[in-house]
C-alpha cells in the first residue's frame, strides 16, 4: 500500500506537467515518448548517453494563430552521443517516431560525462603521467582526477575531426567546500576519440596549494553579527494570475518554460494599452555564454568556455535548484522542470526559475511642486522572473524584469570562484592575473553573454533604427559653439545591422514597425538601450573567430527558426565562423521584415582578492524599452499610495 501511495505521489507532477500551449517546455511523459521513440527505431544502445532534450518549437505562424483549446504541433530536439560520435534527432511527439536523424559535424558535440571518464582512465594508466604526479609529492593516486580542463579548439592537424582535450589533474585531499589542489605545470592532451595520449607538457611543478577555496567557519573565521532581519511579505498574495505557464499581471502577458540550454525562454510578450493588447516580443532567451581566459600558457590557453553549447549534459541542464527565502523571496511562486539523464530517463530538477513581485523602495516617477514642498510620487513595483545557473566554478543569475512604465529589463550577475593557479614567480605569474591569495594567482578572463531577442513590435515586419548622437558646430554669432544632435537612418541589411555604440560614438537604436504611426511623429518603436565591454583579441585568433558574436554588441537578422546559437549549434570544437559571423555573412535584407536583435553584454575581468574564496555578485544589464510606442508614460495612471 505504501509502495502504491508513493507511485501515485510521483504521477502528479508528470500529470500536472501536461503542455498546454504551444511553447510549454517538455513534461516527463513526453520524455518517456522520446526514450522510447528512438528505441523503437533502434537509434539507441547501451552505449548511448543522452545529453540534450528540449522543445522544437512549431512554425512561428502556428503559434501566433493557435487559440487555447486548438491542438498543436510537439516535437523535440535530442542530443546523443555513442561510441565516440556525437548525433541530433527530431522526435514527432504526437505520431512518437523518429522524423529526423543526422550525425553532429566533425566531433563538436556536446561534452559529457562518457569521454570525462575515457580522459581520467587514460591519463592515470600512463606512467608518465603517474611518474609526474608522483615527482610532484602526490603519491596517493586514488585522490587524484585528472579532466578535460577545457574544450578549445584552433583548427590543427591533430585536432581535425577528432576530439582533442587538455586535460589537467587535481588532487582531493583535504577537500571540503571548495576545489581538490590544483597539479598545476602538467598537462596531458588527449585524443579521446582514439583514447590515447598525444603529448604530455611537464613544465615543472609549481609550489603546493593544498586544497583550494574553503569558505566555511575553519578557513573564514566566524561569521559576523548579523543585521536585524529584514522580511519581505506579500499579504493579500500575488498580483498576477497564472494559467499554466502563461502570466498576466498589470498590463503585461507572456509566455515562459525554462530550457537545459537556453535557460528561461519567455515568449509572446503583451502590453495592454488602453485595452487593446500590443505586442512587444515573440521571444527572448540567453543564446550563449562564452568565457576566453587570458594566460598563453597551456591549458589556459585553450580556455575558452561555451557554457550554453558545450556544457548543458555535465550541468544536469543550465539551470539550478533555487534555494527557497535566499535565492527568492520567500512569497514568490516556483517553478519545477524536466531535465534528461544520461540514460534518456526524465529527472525533475526542483525550483528551476521564480516569479515574484518586488518592491523596489524606488519610485516609478516623481514631481515636486511649489518649491517641493508638495511631492507627487508613485512607489515602483516589479515583477521579476529569475534563474540561477552554476556553470562549474561560476554563478550566474538572469532576471526578466517587467516595469510598469512598459520597459523589460534584462539582469545578468556573475558569483562563484575564480579559476586560480599556484604561484611559481610573483612577478611573471602577474603578467596575466593577479595574486587574491597566498600562492594563488586569479587568471584574467572575460564574460561574454549574448541574448536572442526576437522583438515583434505591433507585428512581425519591423526594422532597426540607428540615431547617431552627432556634434553640430554653430555659427559664430551664436554664444554657444557647438550642441548635439540625432541623425537617424534605417539599417537595410545585416551588415549595417552589425553595431557598437561607445563614449566617442554614442547611437540609439531602435526596433521600429514602419507600417504603425507613433503618437506624433516616426514610427511605433522599441530601444534596445545596453552598454558593455567588448573582446579586445586580434580578429585572427581563432579563439575570437569560434566567439566572433563578441564583434558587435548588436547584431540584426532576418528570422531564421533555426537560428537559436550566437556561437552555433555546435560550438564545442567549431571550425570557424560559424553562427551569428557564418549567417550574416550573406548579408540578408533586414528592412521591414520579421528580424532579431542579437544583444553582445560583456565584462572583463581582472581578479582581486576581495573576490576570493567566494566573489562578490557582479551584475550588468540592458533594457528594452519603449520609445514612440505609446502616447503617454504608460505609468503615469499608477495609483497614490
Amino acid at each position: 500500500m505504501r509502495r502504491l501511495s508513493l507511485l501515485l505521489c510521483l504521477a502528479v507532477p508528470l500529470a500536472a506537467q501536461a503542455p498546454s500551449h504551444p511553447l510549454d517546455g517538455l513534461s516527463g511523459r513526453e520524455h518517456w515518448t522520446i526514450y522510447d521513440a528512438l528505441r523503437t527505431a533502434g537509434r539507441t544502445d547501451s552505449t548511448t548517453r543522452f545529453l540534450y532534450v528540449g522543445l522544437r518549437e512549431p512554425p512561428k505562424a502556428d503559434v501566433l494563430a493557435w487559440r487555447p483549446g486548438q491542438p498543436f504541433r510537439r516535437e523535440a530536439t535530442v542530443h546523443l552521443y555513442a561510441k565516440g560520435r556525437g548525433y541530433e534527432a527530431t522526435v514527432d511527439l504526437r505520431a512518437k517516431r523518429v522524423i529526423a536523424w543526422s550525425e553532429s559535424p566533425g566531433s563538436q558535440f556536446m561534452g559529457n560525462r562518457e569521454e570525462n571518464a575515457i580522459v581520467r582512465r587514460v591519463t592515470l594508466a600512463d606512467a608518465r603521467v603517474r611518474d609526474a604526479l608522483r615527482a610532484r609529492g602526490f603519491t596517493d593516486l586514488a585522490q587524484v582526477n585528472c579532466d578535460p580542463a577545457n574544450h578549445g579548439y584552433f583548427d590543427l592537424p591533430e585536432e581535425r575531426g577528432k576530439r582533442v582535450v587538455h586535460a589537467t589533474c587535481t588532487s582531493g585531499e583535504g577537500r571540503t567546500l571548495g576545489y581538490g589542489e590544483p597539479i598545476d605545470g602538467l598537462v596531458v592532451v588527449v585524443d579521446v576519440s582514439n583514447e590515447r595520449i598525444v603529448r604530455i607538457v611537464d613544465t615543472g611543478a609549481r609550489p603546493r596549494t593544498g586544497a583550494i577555496g574553503h569558505y566555511d567557519a575553519d578557513a573564514v573565521g566566524p561569521t559576523r553579527t548579523p543585521p536585524n532581519p529584514v522580511r519581505m511579505v506579500q499579504p493579500g498574495g500575488p498580483s498576477y494570475t497564472l494559467a499554466g505557464s502563461q502570466v498576466r499581471w498589470q498590463n503585461w502577458s507572456f509566455q515562459f518554460r525554462t530550457d537545459a540550454r537556453r535557460g528561461l525562454v519567455v515568449s509572446q510578450v503583451r502590453y495592454a494599452d488602453g485595452g487593446r493588447e500590443r505586442s512587444i516580443m515573440y521571444q527572448g532567451s540567453l543564446s550563449e555564454l562564452f568565457v576566453p581566459y587570458m594566460d598563453p600558457a597551456d591549458p589556459w590557453n585553450y580556455q575558452g568556455y561555451f557554457d550554453l553549447g558545450t556544457y548543458p549534459s555535465l550541468f544536469g541542464g543550465i539551470a539550478s535548484s533555487l534555494e527557497r527565502g535566499v535565492e527568492c523571496p520567500d512569497y514568490a511562486t516556483y517553478f519545477d522542470s524536466w531535465v534528461v539523464n544520461a540514460d534518456g530517463a526524465p529527472r525533475l530538477r526542483a525550483r528551476t526559475s521564480c516569479l515574484f513581485e518586488r518592491g523596489t523602495s524606488d519610485v516609478a516617477w516623481r514631481h515636486g511642486r511649489e518649491g517641493g514642498t508638495v511631492v507627487d510620487a508613485r512607489p515602483k513595483t516589479d515583477l521579476v522572473l529569475r534563474m540561477y545557473m552554476t556553470a562549474g566554478n561560476y554563478d550566474y543569475l538572469f532576471d526578466w524584469v517587467f516595469q510598469q512604465d512598459g520597459t523589460v529589463r534584462v539582469d545578468a550577475a556573475a558569483s562563484g570562484m575564480d579559476q586560480v593557479k599556484a604561484a611559481a614567480n610573483a612577478a611573471d605569474d602577474e603578467r596575466y592575473g593577479r595574486l587574491i591569495a597566498p600562492g594563488l594567482v586569479g587568471v584574467n578572463h572575460s564574460h561574454f553573454f549574448s541574448f536572442r531577442i526576437d522583438l515583434d513590435v505591433d507585428g512581425a515586419g519591423n526594422s532597426l533604427q540607428v540615431e547617431r548622437l552627432r556634434t553640430e558646430r554653430l555659427p559664430a554669432q551664436n554664444p554657444r559653439r557647438s550642441i548635439w544632435s540625432t541623425e537617424s537612418v534605417t539599417a537595410r541589411t545585416e551588415a549595417e545591422g552589425m553595431r557598437m555604440s561607445t563614449m566617442a560614438a554614442p547611437e540609439l537604436w531602435r526596433i521600429v514597425n514602419p507600417s504603425v504611426r507613433g503618437p506624433y511623429s516616426g514610427f511605433a518603436g522599441y530601444q534596445i538601450e545596453s552598454h558593455s565591454a567588448m573582446s579586445l583579441l586580434s580578429p585572427d585568433d581563432y579563439m575570437q573567430k569560434r566567439g566572433a558574436f563578441t564583434e558587435h554588441m548588436l547584431w540584426i537578422t532576418p528570422y531564421q527558426p533555426a537560428e537559436l546559437y550566437a556561437a552555433g549549434d555546435y560550438p564545442t570544437a567549431s571550425v570557424a565562423p560559424d553562427g551569428l559571423a557564418r549567417w550574416t555573412a550573406a548579408n540578408r535584407p533586414i528592412a521591414n521584415t520579421d528580424i532579431v536583435a542579437w544583444v553582445t553584454m560583456g565584462f572583463h575581468h581582472v581578479p582581486r582578492p576581495e573576490d576570493w574564496p567566494v566573489m562578490p555578485t557582479a551584475r550588468h544589464s540592458f533594457e528594452i524599452r519603449p520609445m514612440g510606442f505609446f502616447a503617454r508614460n504608460p505609468a503615469i495612471d499608477l495609483p497614490p499610495p
